[in-house]
């Protein structure tokens, strides 16, 4: 057996598709699975916990899909990452977050092995930091903070991790562009499952997308929740009518009226305040 095992984490919705990869996996001498994950949170809870050296990452899952699995891990433990799909147009995406292969299912063991070279490349000590570096870069790109805050950050985790809004959203468009979306444009988003939809002024876009990510991304004196499934640009609300029941009703113009729901009613509050300041 090797001196140096190769740790693993294999993610999938489908059993049967973990189980398949785990005994493929298993005929490799210097791979060792030790974990197993069915959704994103639980993928991410457990690299924090056990810290692999690569997970083995479905894109479809229920809740954060794979690529958004990868955003949160990259500002964090950042395990060396395969994409497993059935699915090919998502490979692109996949190779922007630097992941290291993108394996169609099902996977072969000749084929996984050669992503396993890939991965025991990348594993050399002179090969780690430039693969942290890749990693920094690409977190910083899409969350605009600086890669020095960032790799202060890692010298000292206790410290909160360093934040920075979006100021822009990239969102493919019906014709299978990406559009540059300024966040001050965007009037109101609404859910719907795992899509969101952007309201802009000019243009409605539809993003697979949860809430609690797209929420963090964006500023909290700009956006305020309203419903579980709406977020509103407090800078749009033209008024506001008070209704029963502890609700309230946002007027922003343009025979757009959004009820702000009893759960939510503090962001009245919030919204006033925002706008007075």
């Amino acid at each position: 057996m090797p001196d140096k095992l190769i740790s693993a984490i294999i993610v999938d919705d489908e059993p049967l598709a973990i189980e398949g990869l785990r005994l493929r996996l298993e005929n490799i001498s210097d791979v060792k699975v030790i974990g197993e994950a069915t959704d994103g949170d639980q993928a991410i809870k457990l690299c924090h916990q056990l810290q692999p050296d690569v997970l083995f990452l479905d894109l479809r899952l229920p809740g954060l899909n794979g690529l958004e699995v990868v955003q949160v891990l990259q500002s964090d433990i950042m395990p060396l990452i395969v994409f497993v799909s059935a699915y090919s147009e998502y490979a692109l995406d996949a190779f922007e977050l630097n992941a290291i292969d993108y394996v169609m299912k099902p996977a072969n063991l000749g084929r996984l092995q050669k992503t396993m070279e890939r991965i025991r490349e990348r594993l050399l000590p002179q090969n780690r930091e430039l693969e942290k570096y890749r990693l920094l870069k690409a977190l910083g790109e899409t969350s605009g903070i600086a890669i020095s805050e960032l790799e202060e950050w890692l010298e000292n985790p206790q410290q909160p991790l360093p934040c920075s809004f979006r100021q822009e959203l990239v969102i493919k468009n019906a014709d299978n562009e990406k559009v540059f979306v300024p966040v001050k444009d965007i009037d109101w988003i609404d859910a719907a499952g795992d899509y969101m939809c952007i309201h802009t002024a000019a243009e409605n876009f539809i993003v697979r997308v949860t809430m609690k990510s797209l929420e963090s991304e964006l500023d909290g004196k700009m956006f305020s929740r309203i419903h579980k499934s709406t977020l509103v640009n407090v800078h749009r609300v033209k008024s506001i009518q008070t209704l029963r029941n502890n609700e309230s009703m946002l007027d922003l113009g343009g025979e757009v009226k959004l009820k702000v729901s009893r759960n939510y009613s503090d962001a009245v509050a919030r919204i006033i305040e925002a706008r007075q300041s």
